[in-house]
């Protein structure tokens, strides 16, 4: 086989895209995957066949490379023995297809998904760069940092656990967040309440009667619900036995078009990941987080960070009860101007230049090789 199919003379330089597992491991890729496109590069997307990634990636016409993984952290002996045959083999099928298809720079956005990919470009002696958005980094990218040429952090105390050379971009959020038009004051009042591509549960169980309570106190209210798949049964069950008229409130597994829906919303419930918080920025739209106590921390100091902005009001898990959340939710969605002022303070939060900061660098690699 040859070393390369590509004929760099006749064809645009390629990047392939690997992440997967999470919203937070694909839509960020899109971001950077988006800007190349506009320079004229190919775009692939490597992720697990059954995974949320191929869903994602296909509908939005991005070529999909199918690549099996299995999660290694956490797991017993027998396990991670199948797991690394998994990404060993995998492995070596991701350095075939690199060649077959061309790939200039391989982009690694972390979770044992990206893995495949990752270690198939340093077989194939392809550049590697991976996207770092939260303050600490995860166990995948640790280990992938030894691989990569670069990393693009959005904090610097990332890139200081990271193995490779690394720089602060941001967080990559793709252009429609941005094209969101400022918060009305006078709009009507409409949450939309994220957990996460994957739903969080406890959010899923207090949040109908917590809605209950917010509409003593904001009766224009309408809500739309992402409750994660896994959710989704269960969520509707609670909704029903709530008292919320059925009309004020739509349950959905999953928002594929958050930024649409964002021009339609005038506050958000979310958790205070990385992804979630860059996407709301851009957007300028106000938030009550509830940051999620497992995540060693990060999650807190995300929403902080939004808080001292006086871009978004933070209550803590521990302790907290659907009256207390449906207060708080009454409260902030009958303030119409108030809303907008926060909105209108996320958005200064906001870095346009993450993606084209991070192609810029992909460029680099592609130009000048490891």
């Amino acid at each position: 086989m040859a070393e390369d199919a590509r004929d760099p003379r006749t064809q645009a330089r390629h990047v392939l895209l690997a992440g997967g597992g999470s919203g937070g491991h694909v839509f960020p890729a899109l971001a950077v995957g988006a800007e190349l496109a506009r320079r004229g590069w190919r775009v692939s997307f490597a992720g697990r066949p059954d995974g949320m990634e191929r869903r994602l990636v296909e509908a939005r016409g991005v070529a999909f490379v199918p690549l099996a993984a299995r999660p290694l952290v956490g797991r017993g002996p027998v396990a991670r023995a199948r797991a690394l045959a998994t990404v060993t083999l995998s492995a070596l099928r991701a350095r075939r297809r690199l060649r077959e298809l061309g790939v200039d720079v391989v982009v690694g956005t972390g979770g044992y998904a990206s893995a495949p990919a990752a270690l198939g470009a340093s077989w194939a002696r392809r550049p590697l760069l991976l996207i770092e958005p939260n303050a600490s980094p995860g166990a995948a990218n640790r280990w992938l940092s030894h691989l990569a040429a670069a990393a693009a952090v959005a904090w610097p105390e990332a890139g200081r656990a990271l193995a490779c050379p690394s720089f602060v971009a941001g967080v990559p959020v793709r252009s429609e967040f941005f094209a969101v038009s400022g918060l009305d004051a006078g709009a009507r009042p409409r949450l939309l309440a994220l957990g996460g591509s994957q739903g969080a549960e406890r959010l899923n169980r207090l949040l109908p009667a917590a809605v209950a309570v917010a509409l003593g106190l904001a009766p224009e209210l309408t809500v739309l619900h992402q409750c994660g798949e896994q959710h989704a049964e269960a969520a509707r069950a609670r909704w029903a036995e709530s008292g919320v008229p059925e009309a004020r409130v739509e349950v959905v597994p999953f928002v594929a078009d958050v930024a649409r829906e964002l021009a339609r919303t005038t506050l958000v419930l979310s958790r205070a990941g990385a992804i979630s918080l860059a996407e709301l920025c851009a957007a300028g739209r106000p938030s009550l987080l509830v940051p999620l106590a497992l995540a060693g921390g990060h999650q807190r100091d995300n929403a902080r960070r939004l808080a001292e902005a006086g871009a978004a009001v933070v209550l803590e898990e521990e302790g907290l009860t659907a009256e207390l959340l449906g207060r708080r939710l009454g409260e902030l969605a009958r303030g119409g101007a108030a809303l907008a002022t926060m909105g209108a303070r996320a958005r200064t939060l906001a870095l346009p230049s993450a993606a084209a900061a991070i192609a810029d660098r992909i460029e680099a690699l592609a130009g000048g090789g490891r």
